[in-house]
């Protein structure tokens, strides 16, 4: 993808000569546009990429944006690559097998433990006791596998949430991509989030009016985001997938025994065969290549880097829809994506830009954020952005790349809560943190 084909100036009558144009896709020296094939550790012919764009201490403004190049550091590998399949089959192993074998990164799937747990290793789940509104309990994976209709419309919260995180989630590799020239190994995507809540909707799981939300979310947020590459979906037979969640629940799945959900086969037909191979794949294969495995017994992940070699990922026409989102002819193109992605402020725009107030099961009353706000605040490294918090013993710099104090984990405004119990509860907490509590902070005045 790097290398620019051509400079051209156009010049009108009487216009002054200008800086030429960076075209990527006339000539046909520009190998790594027009072939974009990739390359193995074990092929001998993977290209070592430039130094990379420090993007998190930096940034990626405007002034960076016309001076700073993007296309210079892409290599053959400079790919998105998503694993989809059915749980039980490994993936993660295999992703990562796959990302070592391309020098990519892995980047995990989204869960709800994402969400829960902040950076600095403390669960808000630990302070479920002390919500008196259902809505900000918390609802998870291992809620779902128990009981999928628990939780008051808990799954109804939890798909909404992990739409919104894997918008987040995609949104970072991509910068981490544009800004290094590495490629990203990563498992599902907000493009096929839809096949779970459709399945979940049809198995009434998911109310309607969630349904309706969550699809304006989605109009607003895929618009800005590139296709994957590459998928590659690890496939097994229903019953194969049964039998293997079935053997991992007596080991590191303990909460997946005798599921509900998992040992419901009209369920995992529905999701896997019917809308994840038959209508998600399928509409898929017009913009991303699609390479499908039986994975019953396993594989081998060599096997799948050498058809992923073989791949032809060129293209032949300007107006072809196969990695069509890649094919930003100029240089300021993928300048302008770089830089639309590290700043990340499109995506609360594209969510909050969606008015639909009929979501009642998803959406917080006055009262139910207060309370959401003066709990989740409790939790060590919650009240303002990573790097400013004292109660972990950071001391913010002088310059700091991260988001302003003011802002805080989960969204919420810290300057808000200021009321006499919430002073009573700083107050004792800090007592309690000196005098070696060990439940110094997880307590309730």
């Amino acid at each position: 993808m790097a290398g620019l084909a051509s400079k051209l100036v156009h010049l009108l009558p009487g216009a002054k000569p200008t800086a030429p144009a960076k075209l990527l896709t006339v000539a046909i020296n520009n190998s790594k546009i027009c072939k974009a094939g990739m390359y193995s550790r074990t092929s001998g012919q993977m290209e070592e990429r430039m130094k990379p764009w420090d993007y998190k201490k930096w940034g990626y403004g405007y002034k960076f944006q016309v001076t700073e190049g993007t296309t210079k550091r892409f290599n053959d590998n400079t790919k998105v690559i998503v694993v989809e399949g059915p749980p039980g089959l490994e993936k993660t192993k295999f992703a990562k097998e796959l990302a070592e074998e391309f020098g990519m990164l892995y980047v995990p799937g989204v869960s709800m433990e994402d969400w829960y747990i902040n950076s600095y290793g403390y669960d808000l789940r630990d302070l479920d006791w002390q919500f008196h509104y259902n809505k900000n309990k918390s609802f998870d994976e291992k809620k779902f596998a128990q009981d999928p209709q628990g939780g008051h419309n808990g799954l109804d919260r939890m798909q909404l949430t992990l739409q919104q995180m894997r918008a987040f989630s995609y949104n970072d590799f991509l910068t981490h991509l544009f800004n290094t020239g590495q490629g990203v190994v990563t498992e599902k995507s907000p493009f096929s989030e839809h096949v779970f809540i459709e399945a979940a909707h049809k198995m009434g799981w998911v109310d309607r009016t969630s349904r309706v939300l969550y699809y304006k979310r989605r109009m607003q947020v895929l618009q800005h985001l590139l296709r994957p590459n590459i998928i590659v979906y690890l496939d097994a037979p229903t019953d194969v997938v049964q039998a293997k969640i079935r053997e991992r629940s007596k080991t590191t799945h303990p909460w997946e025994a005798n599921s509900p959900v998992f040992e419901n086969t009209g369920y995992l037909n529905m999701v896997y065969e019917e809308k994840m191979k038959n209508v998600y794949l399928k509409d898929a294969a017009q913009y991303s290549k699609v390479l499908t495995y039986n994975w019953s017994e396993g594989g081998d992940t060599e096997v799948v880097v050498e058809d992923i070699e073989r791949l032809q990922l060129e293209y032949f026409d300007k107006y072809d829809k196969q990695q069509g989102d890649w094919r930003q002819h100029k240089e300021d193109g993928y300048s302008m994506l770089r830089r639309r992605y590290t700043e990340r402020e499109w995506i609360n725009g594209a969510i909050d830009s969606v008015e639909y107030l009929d979501a009642d099961n998803v959406t917080l009353t006055a009262e139910e954020m207060i309370e959401f706000c003066n709990v989740a605040c409790k939790l060590p490294g919650n009240m303002h952005a990573e790097g400013y918090n004292e109660d972990t013993g950071e001391k913010a710099s002088w310059f700091h790349s991260g988001r302003p104090k003011e802002s805080a984990a989960y969204g919420f405004d810290p300057t808000g809560i200021d009321h006499q119990e919430m002073h009573m509860y700083f107050n004792e907490r800090k007592q309690r943190k000196a005098n070696g509590d060990a439940n110094w902070w997880n307590f309730q005045v």
